[in-house]
């Protein structure tokens, strides 16, 4: 009985180290943050929305930000959600055709860059780009960005804040 009782004392640190790995496995800390900031003034119905974003990496290990696009246009996409005041999702904007004979560019994928430990990247995204904001209102804004936490884990999702934009006339 000793025997076995000793056996358990040992090997319970154990089992409580591999518990803790499997309840807390889904919950682990995001390896970077997602900060908007608030435009200063109300945006005008028309104009473009653009807004700072902010990526800071929180891990202590560096975090590969992936990049999308050719030469000098090369940039980050990320999930974008925007919502109107019925928390309905505000309209697609749907960008005019281009002119007659000429061609869109296919956008590749770029290396990415590495963030180190406590480095962040200062980012814009347009949201008028995405979305129609002509109709005054309020509208909720913020972006998410997947990440990638091991080969027998899903996918985790980092949301930005969430913030208010105000669209007038």
């Amino acid at each position: 009985m000793k025997r076995i009782f000793r056996r358990l004392v040992y090997a319970s640190p154990a089992l409580l180290a591999f518990a803790a790995l499997a309840v807390g496995a889904p919950h682990q800390k995001e390896p970077f943050t997602l900060t908007l900031q608030v435009p200063k003034q109300p945006l005008k119905a028309g104009m473009p929305l653009v807004l700072r974003l902010t990526v800071r990496n929180t891990s202590d290990r560096a975090v590969h930000i992936p990049l999308i696009g050719m030469g000098s246009e090369v940039g980050k996409v990320y999930q974008l959600h925007v919502l109107d005041e019925q928390g309905r999702p505000a309209p697609p904007y749907v960008p005019p055709p281009p002119p007659k004979g000429t061609h869109r560019l296919q956008i590749g994928m770029g290396p990415g860059i590495q963030l180190k430990p406590g480095e962040s990247l200062a980012d814009q995204v347009n949201v008028t780009d995405v979305y129609d904001l002509s109709q005054p209102g309020k509208y909720k804004v913020w972006v998410a960005e997947p990440f990638y936490r091991g080969p027998h884990l899903p996918n985790g999702l980092v949301r930005s804040d969430t913030i208010t934009v105000t669209v007038t006339k």
